[in-house]
């Protein structure tokens, strides 16, 4: 009879509330419908428009974090404190060119950099006359540079003209299509309308022209583009392109590129966070044990035994002390990083606890 009250009681709530969302009842009703889940997900283009985006991409890392909490919230409501995302999404990031120059070295500036036959004969050369005439220019700048050119048996000895493009902190001479590869490359005009085109064609022409690079290695080039805005007439500009050579061909950057972002929930929000979450093993207890046998030969001995950290003979200053002497043994040290730790105790008592630390300053330290 009990029983059938409650559910009475339960459902006469329900039908006087029936106007009310789902939510507000079990609120009313101080039942709580919170979990705690960890999220591995891929945002679709869906999930964009859930926060007002025409495009299925961010136009930054600051917009990715203000909104991707924001997708969390509106498809994950029933998630709560201590839940953890790993979202992964597109970001609109563009390689453009920030400014330009244009310069012509002259017979002092070789003479100011010790170029006593008033040539260049070479890349660091080249780089080295940037830098002298050019020191602000920086990031995606691009230089164009007309200088006398000797290579010893080069073909094209001689006044010369690059495009010097100024990359992740680095000079590079750029490739630029002449006329005649730009007709190899299938244009009836020296130029391109499309960006994509251009990328997968200039890609094709690296790969004949630099056989042997390496995986890794670097090349950036500037085309011809054109366009006509809405309303206006045909504009032409150049558009730097920056490839990475992957082992077998030149992979062109793109416009818009994939990227990670961690998330924690603080119990009222989606916050970004870099917190892995580990779980100490059998052989992390066996590698504590090895290297805490002098400074805690009781608790080392128990957790080379048992595989624990027994709270009886483990302090917490020492199971901190531990588990951050642990975590730069098995991973690289990054400023800022987060581990949430998870190990077995004995209470007494089979158990288990949590210690959540902070590189900061050449150790772990507890996030308090």
């Amino acid at each position: 009879m009990k029983y059938f009250n409650i559910v009475f009681a339960v459902f006469a709530v329900i039908l006087i509330q029936a106007c009310n969302p789902m939510d507000d009842i079990l609120e009313d009703l101080e039942i709580s419908n919170t979990v705690v889940a960890d999220l591995d997900l891929t945002l679709t283009e869906d999930d964009y428009g859930l926060v007002g985006l025409s495009f299925p991409n961010f136009g930054s890392d600051d917009e990715a974090k203000t909104l991707i909490p924001d997708i969390l919230t509106e498809k994950y409501p029933q998630f709560g404190e201590g839940s953890s995302a790993l979202v992964t999404y597109d970001i609109y990031s563009p390689v453009r060119i920030n400014d330009e120059y244009m310069d012509t070295v002259r017979t002092e500036d070789y003479e100011a950099l010790g170029f006593t036959y008033g040539n260049l004969d070479g890349v660091n050369d080249i780089v080295d006359v940037i830098e002298y005439k050019f020191p602000d220019a920086g990031e995606r700048d691009v230089v164009t540079l007309t200088y006398e050119w000797y290579c010893g048996g080069c073909p094209d000895q001689g006044t010369r003209t690059s495009k010097i493009a100024n990359y992740d902190g680095s000079w590079y001479v750029s490739y630029v299509p002449t006329s005649e590869d730009y007709a190899f490359m299938g244009q009836s005009f020296p130029n391109f309308d499309s960006r994509t085109t251009a990328r997968e064609r200039i890609a094709y022409v690296l790969s004949d022209r630099y056989p042997f690079a390496e995986a890794g290695d670097i090349r950036t080039a500037v085309f011809t583009y054109t366009y006509v805005p809405d309303g206006g007439s045909r504009q032409f500009e150049d558009f730097l392109v920056v490839f990475e050579y992957d082992g077998s061909s030149w992979v062109p950057f793109q416009d818009v590129v994939s990227q990670t972002l961690q998330l924690g929930h603080d119990g009222s929000a989606w916050v970004p966070d870099n917190t892995i979450k580990y779980n100490m093993t059998g052989d992390d207890f066996a590698w504590v044990a090895a290297e805490f046998g002098d400074r805690n030969p009781d608790g080392a001995s128990s957790a080379d035994r048992y595989g624990n950290f027994d709270l009886t003979l483990w302090s917490n200053d020492q199971i901190l002390e531990a588990v951050g002497e642990l975590l730069l043994d098995l991973f690289p040290a990054v400023e800022g990083q987060k581990y949430l730790v998870s190990y077995a105790t004995w209470e007494p008592g089979a158990g288990t606890g949590e210690l959540h630390v902070i590189y900061e300053g050449g150790s772990y330290v507890e996030v308090r």
